[in-house]
């Protein structure tokens, strides 16, 4: 196969070979400025990407002084101001029947679910993103789930359909590697060979299952017919990767790629490291979502947070004692709060960035941050306190939302579950209702 040249824009099997260094700030600009629908000339697909922000914000400077259309953009979100017409914040909406409080907020941020409804257990539903994915489409990688740290509990921000905590990974090569075939023959084979013997395993599986169908009620045949509808989709998306794989892996000039060695990334170039991986993914339609947990509601304590404390004046503290004490009504020129508050700045640089890179890539009709959805926000205006969720939703405006906004309601006016069944609507999944939803909400939409 002969290797890529330098004007022409990214097919979605043009990957990387080659990677024996740690992968960092990863935007690889030799794949051009173009998606693969509009490189194709067909209709691109659209995408959603969720981040969270942990615990409090500083709400004296996250939150709008006025509402509507001229409303003042609020300090924390200066590094937005360019992308004004492209996000809207949102203040007031919560999970009403879904309340919780602690340090447990990322475990329904996504999905609205009372986590506490069985005493001494967790128990939880299927998280939004986890939705979208299973309506937008068969893709390389069902949803590409990122933190600050590998694992599941509070690191993710996805549950699957049966509410079960899908892990979280913060390793850019183990991530980079996830969203694209191997470029080595040897293990493009190997990989032919695991696909498909789990397809094989579904085949048995599938035909034991109708077997015991048989001798079941109604009811029962029921679940076994969604079990099976899940199983189905699984062996879409196998048939997919092993589609993919038949095709293989082009050389690429790899003097385009930009290979770093780092001992230790900031709590910026972390967050930038994943959102650049997130626009390679939406790029090259390896995956359609992402979520992205934006640190920990108690670590880690990143060497940022000494940085911002010193220019505050501020005490050093942990990450957990700078969500409590910057948090909450201590006052607009209060230390701890102006710490917090440079925290909530620079996540909002790295939106602009990540939107900045989003805008720079044409698709069929305007570019990929009209067919991208962007959550982003947390689930506590003070830690503990999760009455009033810090929001902002940018993008999209291909699949009908207006934006430059900031629109307000009353507390336990409106649930955060009916924005998620907005998003859900707009990125063509065929839902009419999303846990505790009322209904979609028109203020957002043309």
């Amino acid at each position: 196969m002969s290797h890529v040249k330098r004007e022409h824009p990214v097919n979605r099997r043009l990957v990387l070979g080659g990677f024996g260094a740690t992968l960092a700030l990863p935007f690889l600009e030799g794949l051009g400025s173009r998606t693969v629908a509009s490189e194709r000339r067909d209709k691109d697909p659209s995408r959603l990407a969720c981040f969270y922000i942990p615990g409090a914000i500083s709400q004296y400077k996250w939150f709008p002084k006025d509402t509507g259309s001229k409303y003042t953009i609020a300090p924390s979100h200066k590094p937005l101001a360019h992308h004004r017409d492209h996000f809207s914040v949102l203040t007031g909406l919560s999970h009403i029947k879904g309340r919780i409080s602690g340090h447990v907020h990322p475990y329904n941020w996504l999905t609205g679910h009372n986590i506490n409804l069985i005493p001494g257990t967790k128990t939880n539903t299927i998280s939004v993103d986890q939705v979208a994915a299973k309506h937008l489409g068969s893709t390389y990688l069902n949803s590409l789930v990122l933190s600050w740290t590998n694992g599941v509990g509070t690191s993710t921000l996805s549950r699957n359909s049966l509410g079960v905590d899908i892990p979280a990974t913060a390793d850019y090569r183990r991530v980079f590697e996830s969203l694209f075939p191997p470029a080595d023959q040897v293990e493009i084979r190997k990989k032919q060979a695991r696909l498909a013997l789990n397809r094989s395993i579904l085949d048995t599986a599938m035909g034991q299952v109708k077997e015991i169908k048989r001798k079941l009620g109604r009811i029962d045949q029921d679940r076994v017919d969604q079990y099976l509808h899940s199983v189905r989709d699984v062996e879409k998306r196998l048939i997919q990767k092993e589609s993919i794989l038949e095709e293989g892996r082009p050389k690429f000039d790899e003097s385009k790629i930009r290979l770093e060695r780092e001992a230790k990334n900031s709590f910026q170039e972390h967050v930038e490291l994943m959102t650049d991986l997130i626009v390679l993914a939406f790029q090259t339609d390896m995956t359609r979502v992402a979520t992205q947990c934006l640190g920990g509601e108690a670590g880690p304590n990143y060497d940022d947070y000494k940085v911002w404390a010193n220019k505050a004046g501020a005490r050093l503290r942990g990450t957990h004692d700078v969500h409590h004490k910057g948090g909450g009504n201590r006052g607009a020129d209060n230390p701890d709060v102006l710490a917090l508050a440079l925290r909530d700045e620079m996540l909002c640089a790295c939106m602009a960035r990540f939107m900045d890179k989003l805008k720079g890539i044409r698709a069929s009709e305007g570019t990929l941050l009209d067919h991208t959805v962007i959550l982003f926000g947390g689930a506590q205006t003070a830690s503990h306190v999760g009455s009033s969720f810090p929001t902002i939703l940018a993008g999209g405006r291909a699949l009908g939302f207006k934006h430059g906004q900031h629109v307000k309601w009353s507390r336990d006016q409106r649930p955060m579950s009916d924005l998620y069944l907005t998003i859900l609507q707009q990125l063509g999944c065929p839902v009419n209702s999303f846990k505790e939803s009322a209904g979609s909400i028109e203020d957002l939409l043309v």
